[in-house]
């Protein structure tokens, strides 16, 4: 028998570590924490660097008693105004960060950038590589039937601040919106008093939630303050830029009103309209959401109250609700949150 020849063996594939970017899309977190961990800086949270740590390991394959579960993979979508969305995202960071047990995306859009066909098939695209959504978004039928698709795929939805109650999502987290719209209206008969007058109030889309703020209103002006009345609705389409041409084209067509109502965003429209008629102090503002905008508003005395919300809390919320349907436990009873009141003594 002649001597036995081996084959050849195969060249050995070179081995490549995940890169910056595969780690913090893995961990649901930005390239930055991501640097600061590798360097082992000490602004690091134990929490972030273990979340750090276990994505590694996930993309470098490893395996065994050390490594740590899989993360839940889920987005954040949203569709509102600007301000919103960056409030929101600021949140959804801070409680990703905080969790190793999830890898959180967040895409926001804007309200007058994107019809509902767009963020509709935004949804059914995300939901291909997640295994579970938590959005905002207005009341559309398109919408709804993209999430009734999603869910069908058994990919749990969340409803994030205003509810989706035909989409099929397993639940909405956030505050009573008919009470904060009922709030606004207390506190806009208290400000104004006894005289008569005109109530400008300012919309978008049909958010429920802004549907919701305004029943509330309205229905407090009619039993507590029948003095007042809602003169005119104007859109603004979640952009301040038109808010600040509707209130213009109004004080000038009607003079001024007692008071002004934002259920939408553009705030910051609408208060630099007051400042240019030298309004502030002498009409009763009232928005939705603190900001960076309406503190400032606030702050300089052009808006009179804003009426807000715990956003962090709603998101950590909304994430346990979405791991139990993920994992398919029970979800945990979270009644609304407490809608709260800010001035220009309580934005901080």
């Amino acid at each position: 028998m002649g001597d036995r020849t081996d084959p050849p063996a195969s060249p050995a594939r070179p081995w490549r570590g995940p890169t910056i970017a595969e780690i913090a899309r893995e961990a649901g977190l930005g390239t930055a924490t991501i640097d600061r961990v590798l360097n082992g800086r000490n602004s690091v949270r134990e929490v972030t660097r273990k979340k750090v740590l276990a994505a590694i390991d996930r993309l470098a394959g490893r395996t065994g008693p050390a490594a740590e579960p899989p993360a839940r993979r889920i987005a954040f979508l949203a569709d509102s105004g600007a301000s919103f969305n960056a409030t929101l995202e600021e949140a959804v960071e801070a409680s990703c960060r905080a969790r190793v047990d999830i890898a959180c995306t967040f895409t926001g859009v804007t309200t007058s950038r994107v019809e509902p066909p767009h963020f509709a098939n935004l949804i059914e695209r995300t939901a291909e590589s997640v295994e579970g959504l938590i959005i905002v978004a207005r009341e559309d039928l398109m919408i709804n039937r993209a999430i009734r698709n999603v869910v069908s795929r058994r990919i749990p939805v969340v409803s994030l601040t205003t509810d989706l109650p035909t989409s099929g999502r397993a639940a909405y987290v956030g505050s009573d919106q008919t009470g904060a719209g009922a709030t606004a209206a207390y506190l806009m008969g208290q400000v104004v008093g006894a005289r008569p007058g005109k109530i400008l109030m300012f919309y978008s889309a049909p958010y429920r939630c802004q549907e919701e703020r305004e029943q509330g209103f309205r229905r407090v002006l009619r039993s507590e303050f029948a003095h007042l009345d809602v003169d005119e609705r104007m859109n603004s389409n979640d952009d301040a830029g038109l808010a600040y041409r509707n209130v213009v084209r109004y004080l000038e067509e009607h003079g001024a009103p007692a008071g002004i109502y934002n259920v939408a965003s553009g705030n910051i429209g609408i208060g630099r309209a007051v400042r240019e008629f030298d309004l502030h102090g002498k009409l009763v503002f009232i928005g939705h959401e603190l900001n960076a905008n309406s503190r400032m508003l606030l702050e300089t005395g052009v808006m009179t109250f804003a009426i807000g919300h715990d956003v962090r809390l709603e998101v950590d919320q909304a994430i346990d609700c979405l791991t139990a349907a993920i994992e398919k436990r029970s979800l945990p009873a979270h009644p609304f949150t407490r809608v709260r009141i800010y001035t220009k003594y309580s934005c901080n």
